[in-house]
């Protein structure tokens, strides 16, 4: 990390997330789909070695321990329309393994959004997407059980891939981390995030020069 970031105070140091979110979040996504954290590594080579051994192992912690990773890619800003750029990377990035696991996992059920009831309804039929759901009194709406009963397990694909819930089209994309919320975040369960966490962890180079950079101009 840059000199100038060392012994930072943690609400300094979000509030300098908060910043750059607003400021560099176009710029630190257009640095990163060209590679340019890659000259910065160049500068600092110690700084990939002494993080990915570090980071590698918490990593792979989610596959036993559910916990969310954050991204070094903006998240939305609700305020602004062309704040969509770190999603639209995360997507080209990312890479589904179609493993299943976040389909054939038994444990919480899946909640349907309205929209998403009536769309698959109209393909599988009413009387038999409420067989495969239970109805929550407490959220006021279904829950598909899980294992997801659409789900091949032998074909290792989805039977509704195209009409999907959107949680299942979001995933494995999680809300931010409390700690960092201005950045996308994954569900650590998945194996694909996971890789796609490895990959991408040198991109936080540019975050970290980003921090430095309005923090001196912070100081000045």
């Amino acid at each position: 990390m840059p000199s100038e970031m060392n012994n930072i105070a943690p609400e300094q140091l979000f509030r300098l997330r908060k910043l750059c979110h607003q400021l560099c979040a176009l710029s630190c996504v257009d640095w990163k789909r060209r590679g340019l954290h890659n000259e910065l590594l160049k500068q600092r080579p110690h700084w990939s070695v002494l993080k990915r051994d570090e980071e590698f192992c918490k990593i792979e912690q989610g596959e036993t321990v559910p916990f969310d990773i954050a991204l070094p890619l903006p998240a939305r800003d609700p305020n602004r329309l062309d704040s969509d750029q770190g999603v639209k990377l995360f997507w080209e990035t990312f890479k589904c393994q179609h493993c299943g696991k976040c389909c054939y996992t038994p444990g919480a059920g899946l909640y349907l959004e309205a929209h998403d009831f009536d769309r698959i309804a109209e393909h599988v039929g009413k009387k038999r997407l409420k067989t495969l759901c239970k109805y929550d009194k407490k959220i006021k709406g279904w829950v598909l059980k899980q294992p997801c009963p659409f789900y091949d397990l032998e074909k290792k694909e989805c039977n509704i891939y195209y009409i999907r819930p959107q949680t299942c089209a979001k995933y494995p994309l999680h809300p931010p981390v409390k700690e960092i919320p201005y950045n996308l975040a994954v569900d650590a369960f998945c194996p694909a995030a996971r890789e796609l966490v490895k990959e991408t962890l040198s991109w936080w180079i540019i975050c970290e020069n980003n921090w430095a950079r309005l923090l001196s101009r912070m100081r000045e």
